[in-house]
């Protein structure tokens, strides 16, 4: 009898090893599967063409595209359809949104280091600026971990420039810091940047970006510092005609993702969103440049005066708030590392 039983068992147990195995197997074919399943993301961006934004969602989801063989489609949602900055990237961490590209500081909420990038006069010239957002930068890998650190659920896959910054109004030429006293200004949700332009005179509300034309338009606000790509994309000459020649930021950008979405693809397909999303920041910010250049051309076409301004005494007054500022967002290391890469 008990012969019986012991040879019972080991049917049994061999049975139960050939299930494991056709399950294995199984489970093997499955992933085979779930590489050619169709995805449909969204991103989600507030700014609206010409914009080198806009030039990066376009080449990102065209190549995403053609790189998985249509697997992996990327609906793009401009002119803040998804909502403001802040509200997108609300969605991104529950996974309703699966990428943003977006301004930097409009992030600050979230990240408090994005602030550095709204230090007026930080990086010395564009070089500077396009060495410390490069993807193989101290400064890249720092945000990288502080998404990590955070458990923000969303992953940084780059970050981009996107032309150079200007101060616009729709009272007159703004040449000298004193020309701000009393002008009410708009700024992003980046706490420092209250600071600096109150610093030079001005009353700051902070206001989201897709709100700033009818605020201008009824007098809630009177100036706002931009890039041209998206003062003229988002027509805003046509309420503050005149800009002033500031340079006085250079726009820095984040492209991020939804983990949860990142955790659904397939490694494979997520090797080449992290490789092309680099690929168009690199294209973001050359465009950023380049519209620069053409739009300062453009301007007077569209009725917009354009001032020169004494940027020296801009620098005088803004440059000596650079070690408290960091420090306030977080960033003092950041700060170092940002003087580190001058050379």
């Amino acid at each position: 009898m008990k012969r019986y039983i012991v040879q019972f068992l080991l049917v049994l147990s061999f049975v139960f090893v050939l299930a494991a195995c056709g399950e294995t197997e199984d489970t093997a074919e499955g992933s085979e599967v779930e590489t050619g399943k169709k995805y449909e993301l969204r991103l989600g961006t507030v700014i609206s063409e010409p914009h080198p934004w806009a030039d990066m969602a376009k080449y990102f989801a065209e190549e995403v595209e053609k790189q998985t063989d249509g697997n992996v489609t990327v609906a793009i949602h401009a002119n803040g359809s998804l909502g403001n900055d802040e509200t997108m990237i609300e969605e991104l961490r529950i996974g309703t949104v699966d990428f943003i590209i977006g301004g930097a500081q409009n992030a600050a909420a979230f990240v408090p280091q994005y602030q550095i990038f709204g230090i007026s006069y930080l990086f010395e010239d564009m070089n500077h600026f396009e060495k410390a957002i490069s993807h193989d930068s101290p400064l890249y890998d720092y945000f990288k971990t502080e998404y990590e650190n955070r458990s923000l659920g969303m992953k940084l896959l780059s970050i981009a420039g996107g032309g150079t910054r200007y101060l616009s109004n729709n009272k007159g030429e703004i040449a000298t810091p004193a020309d701000l006293d009393g002008i009410k200004m708009r700024i992003p949700s980046s706490p420092i940047e209250s600071e600096i332009w109150s610093a030079l005179g001005a009353l700051p509300t902070s206001l989201a970006w897709n709100e700033l034309y009818s605020a201008v338009q009824t007098g809630v606000v009177n100036s706002f510092e931009s890039t041209l790509s998206g003062y003229t994309g988002s027509k805003l000459n046509e309420v503050a005609p005149y800009v002033s020649l500031t340079e006085h930021l250079y726009m820095a950008t984040h492209f991020s993702m939804s983990e949860a979405t990142y955790n659904k693809l397939p490694a494979e397909y997520n090797e080449i969103i992290e490789k092309v999303a680099i690929e168009a920041s690199e294209l973001g910010t050359k465009r950023g440049i380049e519209l620069d250049q053409q739009l300062l051309e453009e301007l007077e076409t569209l009725g917009v005066t354009t001032t020169e301004v004494d940027k020296q005494a801009f620098i005088d007054i803004l440059t000596p708030l650079h070690g408290k500022l960091a420090e306030d967002s977080e960033a003092t290391e950041l700060l170092g590392i940002v003087r580190d890469l001058k050379d």
